[in-house]
C-alpha cells in the first residue's frame, strides 16, 4: 500500500504543534479538519447500526465519516460527485480558460485576510470579463462561468490565483452569440485597478489585518501605488472544445487536500517527506518533479492550504449563477438541443457505499449471511464526551470487523 496522509499526520502532528511557529496554527479550522481527518472512520465520528429485518442478532457496526474537504478519502468522493453534477448541467458549447492571480507583494496579505481577499477577487474577476463584453465588444450577451480557487502553486507553495472557465459566447435577446476574443492586455489592466480600488477601500474601511509596506519606512498605500506600475498576470488560452477536460482538470483538488496520496513516494518518520508533481512542460511527456521536505516543513506547508470553515472554493457566474438558472440557462440549453455528456464516475457515485464495497472489495458487508437480504438503517449513535459511560466508550472502543470490540493494549 503507498504512504498515507492520515500515517503521516498521526505520527508528525503533536510534534508538530510543539515545536513549529507557524501562524496557520492559530486557525480553528485547521485544528478542526486535523481531527476530523484523525478520527474519520472511527468511534469517534458517531456510528450507523445496520441490523437484518428477519435475524435480529445479525448486526453491523459502521462508524461515520469525517466529510472533512482535507481528508483525503472524504475529500475524494465529495470532489467526483461535485464534478459529477457540474459536468451534467454545463453547456455543450466551446470554452476557454483564464487564470487571474496576485502579485507576490500581496500574497502575505491575502494569507492574513483569507475571505476579504478571496471574495474580493471573485467578484472582480467577473466585473473585469463583463465590462470588455459589454464596452469593449459592444455585445452585452450573458455569459456561463465558473471560477475555481487555487491557493497553492509548485511546491505547495503559497500562490493565490483563480481558474475561470468560460463559454465562448453567451445569452442575449433571447439568442447565442458567439464570441471567441477576450483581449489579454485589457483584462490585465482592469483586473489590476479593480483590485487596488477594492484593496484600498478594504483599508480605508479599517477591515484589513497587517496590512503594510514589504519594505522598512514603506506604508501600505505606498506599496500599492508601487505594484500599480508592474504587470498583473492574467492568461487566456484559446478556444477549446465542450469543457469537460478542462473542468476535470481544475477542478481536480476543488474538494479535497491540495496534495494527492499517490504522490507521496517517500516518508521518514520525523524526517522527510518526498512527493511528486507534474511540471508544466508540454506534452508528449510532461517531466515529474519530485520535492522534498522535512515532516514540519511538509506540514506547515499542507495546513496552510485548509480553507477556513464556509469560505467557498468554486464561484458561478452569470448562466450557471442561481440568478439567472430558471430563465437564461434554460433558454441556452433549449437552443443547444442536445444532451450533456456525464462523467464516467456517475454510476460509481450513485452505487452507494455497499455497492462501492461489493465493486472494489467483492465484499457485501451490510448483506445477511442468512438470509442474503439487505441489512436496514436501525439507527445512528452519536457520543457526548461529558458523558462517563460514552467517554468510556470513546477511549477504550473501536470498530473492527463491523463490530464495536474492545481496544487491545499496545504491546509493541
Amino acid at each position: 500500500m503507498g504512504i498515507k496522509l492520515k500515517t503521516i499526520i498521526g505520527n508528525e502532528w503533536e510534534g508538530f504543534k510543539a515545536t513549529s511557529k507557524s501562524e496557520e496554527l492559530k486557525r480553528k479550522a485547521v485544528h478542526r479538519n486535523i481531527w476530523k481527518l484523525l478520527n474519520c472512520k472511527t468511534v469517534w465520528m458517531g456510528l450507523q447500526i445496520y441490523q437484518c429485518e428477519d435475524h435480529h442478532d445479525i448486526v453491523r457496526v459502521v462508524p461515520c465519516t469525517c466529510k472533512s474537504r482535507f481528508c483525503p478519502s472524504c475529500g475524494y468522493k465529495a470532489n467526483l460527485i461535485w464534478l459529477d453534477q457540474l459536468l451534467k448541467r454545463i453547456l455543450p458549447c466551446d470554452y476557454q480558460h483564464l487564470i487571474f492571480t496576485l502579485p507576490y507583494e500581496l500574497r502575505d496579505l491575502a494569507k492574513s485576510n483569507r475571505r476579504l481577499i478571496f471574495n474580493l477577487m471573485a467578484r472582480t474577476l467577473y466585473r473585469t470579463i463583463k465590462q470588455f463584453i459589454n464596452k469593449q465588444k459592444g455585445l452585452g450577451y450573458v455569459p456561463g462561468a465558473a471560477a475555481i480557487l487555487h491557493t497553492f502553486g509548485k511546491r505547495l507553495k503559497w500562490h493565490v490565483h483563480y481558474h475561470v472557465l468560460i463559454t465562448a459566447g453567451g445569452m442575449k435577446d433571447g439568442k447565442w452569440v458567439n464570441n471567441s476574443y477576450l483581449n489579454e492586455n485589457y483584462l490585465k489592466k482592469a483586473w489590476k485597478v479593480k483590485m487596488l480600488a477594492g484593496i484600498r477601500k478594504l483599508f480605508r474601511e479599517g477591515k484589513l489585518k497587517n496590512a503594510v509596506g514589504r519594505y522598512p519606512g514603506q506604508t501600505f498605500l505606498q506599496m500599492l501605488s508601487e505594484i500599480y506600475g508592474k504587470n498583473w498576470y492574467v492568461w487566456v488560452d484559446e478556444v477549446r472544445g465542450d469543457g469537460i477536460v478542462a473542468f476535470t482538470y481544475i477542478g481536480r483538488y476543488c474538494k479535497r487536500a491540495c496534495v494527492s496520496q499517490k504522490g507521496i513516494v517517500d516518508y521518514k518518520k520525523g524526517k522527510i517527506v518526498v512527493w511528486k508533481e507534474l511540471s508544466k512542460k508540454k506534452p508528449p511527456v510532461p517531466d515529474i518533479c519530485a520535492n522534498r521536505a522535512s515532516t514540519n516543513e511538509f506540514l506547515d506547508l499542507l495546513i496552510t492550504h485548509i480553507p477556513d470553515t464556509y469560505d467557498h472554493q468554486v464561484h458561478y457566474y452569470g448562466l450557471y449563477s442561481s440568478r439567472n438558472k430558471k430563465i437564461l440557462y434554460k433558454q441556452a440549453m433549449r437552443i443547444f438541443k442536445k444532451k450533456i455528456t456525464t462523467a464516467k464516475v456517475k454510476s460509481v457515485i450513485a452505487s452507494g457505499w455497499n455497492n462501492l464495497m461489493k465493486l472494489f472489495h467483492d465484499v457485501e458487508p451490510l448483506t445477511c449471511p442468512v438470509c442474503k437480504k439487505q441489512l436496514k438503517l436501525t439507527g445512528i449513535i452519536f457520543f457526548n464526551l461529558s458523558n462517563p459511560s460514552d467517554r468510556n466508550i470513546l477511549l477504550n472502543y473501536e470498530v473492527k470487523n463491523y463490530e464495536l470490540v474492545e481496544k487491545r493494549p499496545d504491546t509493541s
